[in-house]
C-alpha cells in the first residue's frame, strides 16, 4: 500500500509544490494582499534529506524510532496531528492509523483520500518521502477488540510504543447506544490493548474540556461522574433503541448531550482502569481552524463557531440566538496538537506516580479571552476581502440573547425569504433547499442552546507549566504559547481559509466573487430602503388615521 501511494505521489509531484497562481486580477489597489501568501502556501521550506545520525530537539528525539498507533486519524484533529508528526519528527519509524471502511471505500482507499486534502501540501513538498511511514489498520472503535484482526492486533502489540486515542463521535445528538459504544467501550478496548504492549511509553487520551460542563469552573482534575459507566453499559446492552432514546434525558442528567456525557464516563474509565499505564488525559476546549501551520485557516468541519461564520459569510445565516458578551472558549487546532505532542513526551519521561494521571486542559479563555461579539466583528472586518462565489446574499447578521427578538428576526430573515425563494425555485423547476437549511440551523440552535448563555472557566496550569519545560528549539517547533496568541492575527486569514479549504472555493474565483459581492451589496441596500419605506408608511398610517378621524389633520 505504501509503495502504491508513493507511486501516485510521484505522478502528482508537481501539484505538491507551492502554488503558482497568477494574481494580476486578484491583487490590485483595492485588494493588496496575496491570498496564498496570507495562507502560507507560498512559504514552504525547501525539502532536504535528514540523516539518521542528525540529532533533533528533545521532543523530536523522544519520537525517534517511535511506532505510533493513532485512532481518530481520519478526523479533523487527527489529520493535523498526523501531518505534524510526519513533517516535524523525521525519525519516527511508523504510524498505524485505525480506519474503518466507510461509504463503500476500504481502508486503503480512505488512507489515500486523507492525503489528498490540501492540508498535506506542505508535508508533500517539504518531506517527500513520508508515505512508507504510514499504514492503515482495519478496525472500528465501536466493536469488541476495536474490530482488529488477530494479525493486526499482534502487530500492534509487538511494535507500538506510543498511542494517541482520538477516535470519538462528536455529534451532540448522537444516539446514546452509538455514543457509548464508541466513546466509552472504545476507550475500554483501547486500554485492554495497551496493557498488552510490552514497549509502551505513553497513551494520550483526547477528551474535551466540556466533559464536565455541568460545572462552570473546571480544574485539571478528575470529577465524579453522574453515573457508573458499567451500569450504563449494562443498560444499553439490555434495552432497545427507542426506549433508550426516550430515557436519554434522564440518563445524562444535568449534562447537555450524549457527547459530554460519554466523554465524562470515558474519563472515569481512564481513572479506574488505566492506573497501571503511562497515560494522560488531554482536554481541549472548542477546537477551531489552524493558527499558523501547516497553513493558516485550515479546517474541514462546520462545528461550533465555524458554522456561524460560514453561514453569515455566505449570506445564508442572518441571525442567531446567543449572548454575544460571553467568552467563546475557542483554541486553534495546531496549538492544541503541539501541546498534545509535548504532553505525551512529558508524561512518558517525567516521574509521575501511577495514581496521579495527569490532565492537561488546552484553553485560551484565561490568558487570551475573546468574546463572541469581538470574534464576529474581527471576522467581518477581514472576511469582507474574501467573498465566496457561492454567496447567496450580502453579509447581514444579528446576534441576540432576547428570545422574542430572535423569534421575530428568525421569521423575517429566515422563514419569509426561505419560503419565498424556495417557491420561486420550485416554479422555475429547480430544487428548493433553503428551508431545509434553515430547519437544520434551527435544530443545531436547539442542540447548542445549553451553551448560548453560559461562560466557563477552564484552568490550564499544567499546560502553562509544560510550556516552561521546553527549550528554545522545541518552542519554535511545537509552539503552543497561549500568551502569544493573537486573535487579530488568527482572523486575518480565518475567513480566507474557510473559503479555500472548507467551502472549496479556490482563489481563481475571487474576481468574479467580488463583482457578485458588490451586486449583492447593492441589492441588499435596495431591499433595506424598500423595507424602511414600508415600515415608514405603516407607521404613518398608524399615526395619520386617528388624526384624520379626530379632525386634527
Amino acid at each position: 500500500m505504501a509503495l502504491d501511494l508513493h507511486r501516485k505521489y510521484i505522478e502528482k509531484r508537481q501539484d505538491s509544490a507551492p502554488l503558482q497562481v497568477p494574481v494580476k486580477d486578484i491583487i490590485n489597489s483595492k485588494y493588496d494582499l496575496d491570498p496564498l501568501e496570507l495562507l502560507g502556501e507560498r512559504s514552504f521550506n525547501e525539502p532536504r534529506e535528514i540523516d539518521e545520525s542528525e540529532i533533533g530537539s528533545p521532543i523530536q528525539e523522544f519520537f525517534r524510532d517511535g511506532v505510533i498507533f493513532l485512532t481518530g486519524g481520519t478526523g479533523f484533529m487527527g489529520k493535523v496531528l498526523l501531518e505534524k508528526l510526519l513533517r516535524t519528527c523525521p525519525h519516527i519509524k511508523h504510524i498505524y492509523l485505525l480506519i474503518r471502511s466507510k461509504k463503500g471505500k476500504n481502508v486503503d482507499e480512505r488512507l489515500e483520500n486523507i492525503f489528498e486534502d490540501r492540508l498535506f501540501k506542505r508535508l508533500k513538498y517539504e518531506v517527500p518521502k513520508y508515505y512508507h511511514k504510514v499504514s492503515g489498520v482495519a478496525g472500528d472503535c465501536s466493536l469488541p477488540g476495536l474490530g482488529l484482526s488477530v494479525s493486526s492486533r499482534n502487530t500492534l502489540i509487538k511494535e507500538v510504543n506510543i498511542i494517541f486515542h482520538g477516535a470519538a463521535t462528536v455529534r451532540f445528538d448522537e444516539h446514546i447506544r452509538v455514543a457509548m459504544n464508541i466513546n466509552v467501550s472504545g476507550t475500554i478496548e483501547l486500554i485492554n490493548l495497551a496493557k498488552n504492549m510490552t514497549n509502551l511509553k505513553v497513551v494520550a487520551h483526547i477528551s474535551t474540556a466540556f466533559s464536565n460542563c455541568n460545572r462552570l469552573h473546571v480544574d485539571e482534575q478528575f470529577y465524579d461522574p453522574i453515573a457508573d459507566y458499567k451500569d450504563i453499559l449494562k443498560l444499553v446492552s439490555s434495552t432497545d433503541d427507542q426506549t433508550l432514546q426516550d430515557m436519554t434525558s434522564e440518563i445524562i442528567g444535568n449534562l447537555p448531550n450524549t457527547y459530554s456525557f460519554t466523554k465524562c464516563l470515558a474519563e472515569d474509565v481512564i481513572r479506574r482502569e488505566a492506573q497501571d499505564l503511562p497515560i494522560l488525559v488531554f482536554r481541549p476546549t472548542v477546537v477551531i481552524g489552524t493558527y499558523r501551520e501547516p497553513v493558516r485557516g485550515w479546517i474541514d468541519n462546520v462545528y461550533g463557531p465555524t458554522g456561524i461564520i460560514v453561514g453569515a459569510g455566505t449570506g445564508v445565516l442572518h441571525t442567531y440566538y446567543l449572548d454575544s458578551s460571553i467568552v467563546t472558549n475557542i483554541i486553534p487546532v495546531d496549538i492544541v496538537v503541539n501541546a498534545l505532542i509535548c504532553a505525551a513526551k512529558e508524561t512518558a519521561t517525567a516521574n509521575v506516580k501511577h495514581d496521579e494521571i495527569p490532565i492537561y486542559t488546552c484553553s485560551s479563555s484565561i490568558q487570551k479571552p475573546i468574546r463572541w461579539n469581538e470574534f464576529i466583528e474581527l471576522n467581518k472586518r477581514y472576511g469582507m476581502q474574501w467573498p465566496t462565489i457561492r454567496a447567496i446574499w450580502f453579509y447581514s447578521f444579528w446576534v441576540t440573547k432576547n428570545p422574542f427578538l430572535y423569534a421575530m428576526l428568525n421569521f423575517f430573515c429566515h422563514t419569509v425569504p426561505g419560503y419565498t425563494l424556495d417557491t420561486l425555485a420550485w416554479v422555475s423547476g429547480q430544487k428548493p433547499i433553503l428551508m431545509n437549511i434553515y430547519k437544520k440551523i434551527d435544530k443545531v440552535r436547539d442542540i447548542l442552546e445549553f451553551f448560548a448563555d453560559k461562560e466557563w472557566t477552564f484552568t490550564n496550569d499544567r499546560v502553562l507549566a509544560l510550556w516552561d519545560t521546553l527549550n528554545s528549539q522545541d518552542k519554535e517547533l511545537f509552539n503552543f504559547d497561549i500568551h502569544q496568541l493573537s486573535w487579530d492575527y488568527f482572523c486575518q486569514a480565518h475567513c480566507l481559509g474557510l473559503r479555500v479549504y472548507l467551502v472549496k472555493d479556490d482563489i481563481h474565483t475571487l474576481p468574479a466573487a467580488r463583482k457578485k459581492w458588490e451586486k449583492l451589496h447593492m441589492a441588499h441596500n435596495i431591499l433595506l430602503i424598500f423595507m424602511f419605506a414600508i415600515v415608514f408608511c405603516f407607521l404613518w398610517l398608524i399615526v395619520s388615521v386617528p388624526l384624520k378621524l379626530t379632525g386634527l389633520m
